[in-house]
């Protein structure tokens, strides 16, 4: 293969779509890289799909992909061509025709693909995963937040024949999610890191959010040669290693496992511990903090030894990792420290994040706290657990944001915080904890992804620099 892309043929037959061009007008081929479903990053050659959802619709944009040089675009609803120079493809379903896409062209290559999913540690274990093992071939890895059913897709389109390995996240809201995506990146090695109470409120209980990541594992049946590892402390992992006829590796703290982490040391933002992979052991040091580290890392591990890599390659690689943009990051500003851990948030993260601020100490402890989304008709004991969690910690002051965080506030006052301040204005939050700052402080800032928790840890960022 000459050309990582598609022809024109080829995506009319994938799609089974309908050419609209004036006097046949078409390219013959459509590099992969070129093809994009956001208009306002489309660059000049793109090949544009326009996607619908209820609160966008692509179609509205097709004169301007158009003026920015798109060569085309896949359609659903019907329109006018801006151009004699732009071609449509009509189909029944935009997205659909994506996914189709990106699957004939994921069979385009053989390499070993790993599929991550889980309630909590994706992205982390995820790019533990790439620092391992990019350093010994070319490997495509997820970007930012591209684990859906668009974001697998366009991650799939960057494939090359250089490309050995592909190591993908796989989120999903609703049952079904991850059994499409698995059919469409065909992975060779799966992950379910944890199964927590994230997306608790569409799915309804525990129970069948272990069955949306289970999905996983009847395509990994496919073939007895595929792998799953599975988290031996997780309370359905016994269920889950019963449903596989594929290979099972497994990681643990507690129970025993094909890959442990013994002599654990915790604190001053670096985990420390003794990894072990049957009768082999090696020290691991990482500078990244929090207990529930130690399980990515060995998720992460679990994977590379599958692929072939040596522990000492992992604990060198290890090493010199970084955690990613608002995932426990730290913050030395002045005399105050910052965790910005605000990219997403369940019961069970909020906790660990709270025993982390606990680690860090400093003259006050101060937790920002937005609301946990997705979790049904529970939310308000969830909430109120998260106050009365917080109290438990020994947090000195909570500010809290949402439509929750009155019952946040008011577990947290029961528990003993008497500095407990709830606002459902984001900027008034901002106003009244800018005023309330001293040097010394130890702050945690933490949300679900809708809360947008990183604009209060931006802002942080200049005033921490700024108090006397």
């Amino acid at each position: 293969m000459s050309q990582a892309g598609l022809s024109i043929k080829e995506i009319l037959e994938v799609t089974e779509g309908k050419l609209i061009s004036k006097k046949g007008f078409s390219p013959s081929f459509i590099p992969s890289r070129k093809i994009s479903t956001d208009s306002r990053k489309l660059k000049k050659g793109d090949f544009f799909i326009a996607l619908q959802g209820r609160r966008f619709n692509g179609h509205r944009f097709i004169e301007e992909v158009n003026k920015k040089g798109a060569c085309g675009a896949i359609i659903s609803e019907p329109a006018p061509l801006p151009s004699p120079h732009f071609f449509f493809i009509e189909v029944e379903d935009t997205l659909f025709a994506l996914q189709e896409i990106a699957l004939y062209y994921r069979k385009k290559f053989s390499l070993s693909c790993v599929g991550i999913t889980g309630s909590n540690g994706k992205t982390t274990v995820k790019e533990m995963v790439w620092q391992i093992v990019s350093s010994k071939h070319s490997t495509l890895k997820s970007e930012g937040n591209f684990n859906n059913q668009i974001g697998v897709p366009l991650t799939l389109f960057k494939l090359s024949p250089c490309h050995k390995w592909a190591i993908l996240e796989m989120g999903m809201n609703s049952r079904g999610e991850i059994a499409r995506l698995a059919e469409i990146i065909e992975p060779n090695i799966g992950v379910i890191t944890n199964i927590h109470h994230s997306h608790i409120g569409p799915l309804g209980s525990l129970a069948e959010i272990k069955e949306a990541k289970a999905e996983l594992i009847p395509w990994l049946n496919k073939n007895e040669a595929n792998w799953l590892a599975l988290n031996k402390d997780n309370y359905w992992t016994s269920e889950l290693q019963r449903r596989a006829r594929c290979r099972v590796i497994t990681f643990a703290i507690e129970n025993q496992a094909d890959v442990k982490a013994h002599s654990i040391v915790s604190g001053k933002g670096r985990i420390s511990f003794t990894l072990i992979y049957r009768k082999n052991k090696i020290p691991v040091s990482i500078a990244i903090p929090g207990l529930y580290n130690i399980y990515n890392a060995l998720a992460a591990s679990a994977v590379s030894l599958v692929l072939g890599i040596s522990l000492p390659d992992i604990a060198q690689s290890l090493a010199s990792f970084k955690l990613p943009p608002m995932h426990s990051q730290l913050y030395i500003l002045d005399d105050c420290q910052l965790i910005d851990d605000s990219y997403n948030a369940n019961p069970e993260s909020m906790k660990e994040a709270l025993k982390l601020l606990q680690e860090r100490g400093g003259q006050r402890k101060i937790a920002i706290l937005g609301d946990m989304l997705e979790l049904g008709n529970e939310a308000g004991l969830y909430h109120y657990q998260l106050g009365k969690q917080a109290g438990e910690s020994d947090i000195d002051v909570l500010f809290v944001l949402g439509e929750f965080s009155r019952e946040v506030s008011r577990g947290a006052r029961e528990a003993g915080i008497k500095n407990a301040f709830f606002f459902q204005d984001r900027e008034k939050l901002k106003n009244e904890l800018f005023s309330y700052l001293k040097k010394g402080d130890s702050l945690l800032v933490k949300g679900s992804r809708g809360m947008k928790m990183e604009e209060i840890v931006k802002d942080l960022k200049e005033r921490l620099c700024c108090i006397s």
